[in-house]
């Protein structure tokens, strides 16, 4: 069932990555979380990913975590998500859902991005006069809000998974780049080292030969 909304502050949903070497990517989505959760009337904190759960776990809200949940994000996981989400909800009488997120714009591009799930705006119910409805218009109406919700957060689910693979794979080409570059500065100071060396000897055996002949 769809949650009913009160007037008690919103719940907010955090989505990262379980694990790090993905450069700034969890950080972001960190910044916007917190810019919400200053800004806005956050009463719970949902987390999907250790990254997300060990930073709100100082925040001094109320959290609920989802951590090594999904590798590849399914319907189902996105569902026991969204039970949950339900059930804090009206647990709280929340006023509504938002949930943070990596918003995914091509390879090179995964900007964190805020969206407000709950309550839904710009939704007008149709004239009951006009259709005749089974199950009723009202149970009809949670089954599809909760299928759309289910819908919205597993799309943040896969935008954020698949930031998250192209962040890491992006961290480890700059890091092997950087070990590459590093090799070959170390190399050459080793050789410039090596050829010092070298005509250091020679100098010192030419002036003992010099030496002896004198």
């Amino acid at each position: 069932n769809h949650p009913k909304t009160g007037g008690q502050g919103d719940i907010l949903l955090v989505v990262s990555s379980d694990m790090g070497l993905a450069g700034a990517f969890n950080a972001e989505i960190m910044k916007a979380a917190e810019r919400e959760v200053e800004r806005s009337d956050i009463i719970h904190i949902v987390t999907v990913g250790i990254k997300a759960e060990s930073y709100f776990k100082k925040s001094g809200l109320p959290i609920t975590a989802f951590s090594h949940f999904y590798d590849t994000p399914d319907l189902d996981e996105a569902a026991i998500i969204v039970d949950d989400i339900v059930d804090v909800m009206e647990e709280k009488k929340a006023s509504g859902l938002k949930m943070v997120f990596s918003h995914f714009k091509n390879p090179l591009a995964q900007m964190p991005k805020t969206v407000r799930l709950l309550p839904v705006e710009d939704l007008e119910k149709p004239d009951n006069d006009l259709f005749d409805f089974e199950p009723e218009i009202e149970v009809l109406y949670k089954d599809v809000l909760n299928t759309w919700l289910v819908a919205k957060v597993l799309q943040g689910l896969y935008e954020t998974k698949v930031g998250e693979l192209f962040s890491r794979q992006t961290a480890m080409k700059n890091a092997t780049e950087n070990a590459k570059s590093m090799i070959e500065q170390l190399t050459l100071v080793r050789n410039k080292l090596r050829q010092s060396n070298i005509t250091q000897e020679i100098i010192e055996v030419v002036n003992g030969a010099e030496a002896l002949n004198g």
